[in-house]
């Protein structure tokens, strides 16, 4: 779905796709601009958009297929920003928190979270929002320039702070779920793990390490923008760009404790199931101990010569038994007294 929003000489209107191409950039007034937000688009709505009313160069068409995975072992795109001179091309991962949780009997299990390729174009006059999904800081974003036409007048640059500080701020929730997750597997560590408890630490670890290298990717992309290192971005608006800036460093600082904490807890993990494999060792070390003598005395008696003394003995085998249960009662007083059966 293609949503065509125009701002011109102070008046707000949705355009439609037929019209588009009426839209001439190069005649927009003084503080005009278009967005174009391509929600899922066909690809005759890519060729009307990017080959024939705003040209972009292949590469830029080739890394915003990268969107739409017909897998899930197919990859985004990683974040980026580049510099084409008449337009700047950038690549955010946009978050999604789905409500349904993957394990309700499971306290280490969270709600299922997946990322989303957005593709944006931003020239002077012109902002191009590509997705594969419906995306939420999209649609409010969308909603406030139907609600306060005047957020367009400040430009495509202005808009495009909006859009990124939305996106950022979707890393919020994921952050305080991972802290209230370690904290809950961090209980279940210490109250009886099993090996389904470090499959799931290592699933959160490595859960945690996308996110930040997302963020930290998302992190430099910002920082040039804030820079003024691109002629498209004024320099008034770099102020808050540094505000999203501020927001990244902050979720990449979280998530990197975040991941310190699920390291400690893995490595709580293998503490107490060596200190569990040592207790179990310790019982079955001491149980071998009591019958290695028992097991001596037994392997004597059943050697098979004819001329031992005690085989012919009317008490020989009570006495046996008598040594046995002496023997063995004594070393279980004596380990006890030792604290070595605690």
């Amino acid at each position: 779905m293609i949503t065509i929003r125009l701002f011109r000489q102070d008046v707000f209107e949705i355009v439609p796709m037929a019209r588009l191409t009426e839209i001439d950039l190069g005649q927009l007034p003084e503080g005009a601009m278009v967005w174009v937000d391509m929600d899922t688009p066909t690809s005759e709505e890519e060729t009307t958009v990017l080959r024939t009313w705003f040209r972009v160069h292949e590469l830029v068409l080739a890394d915003m297929h990268r969107a739409f995975r017909k897998s899930d072992d197919d990859r985004l795109h990683h974040p980026k920003v580049e510099d084409f001179g008449s337009y700047l091309y950038v690549i955010m991962h946009a978050l999604q928190l789905h409500d349904e949780e993957t394990d309700d009997d499971d306290p280490t299990s969270y709600r299922y979270a997946s990322t989303a390729q957005v593709n944006i174009i931003i020239g002077e006059n012109v902002l191009i929002t590509h997705h594969a999904v419906s995306l939420q800081p999209i649609r409010a974003l969308g909603e406030s320039c139907s609600i306060n036409h005047r957020l367009m007048r400040r430009g495509p640059d202005f808009l495009l702070h909006l859009l990124l500080d939305d996106l950022v701020n979707q890393y919020l929730p994921l952050v305080t779920m991972f802290e209230d997750r370690i904290e809950e597997v961090e209980h279940t560590v210490f109250r009886q793990p099993t090996t389904l408890t470090l499959s799931r630490i290592l699933n959160m670890k490595r859960r945690l390490q996308e996110a930040r290298r997302t963020v930290v990717y998302q992190r430099e992309i910002v920082n040039r923008l804030a820079r003024g290192e691109f002629d498209l971005v004024a320099l008034d608006e770099s102020v808050y760009y540094r505000n999203v800036y501020d927001h990244l460093v902050r979720v990449a600082d979280q998530l990197e404790a975040a991941r310190d904490g699920v390291t400690s807890v893995m490595e709580a993990y293998f503490s107490v199931s060596n200190a569990r494999l040592n207790q179990v060792m310790k019982v079955l070390t001491v149980i071998s101990t009591i019958f290695l003598p028992l097991t001596f005395i037994c392997s004597i008696y059943g050697m098979n010569f004819h001329f031992m003394p005690e085989l012919d003995w009317e008490y020989g085998y009570s006495l046996i038994w008598a040594i046995i249960l002496v023997i063995g009662v004594s070393m279980v007083i004596y380990f006890k007294r030792r604290g070595w059966l605690d």
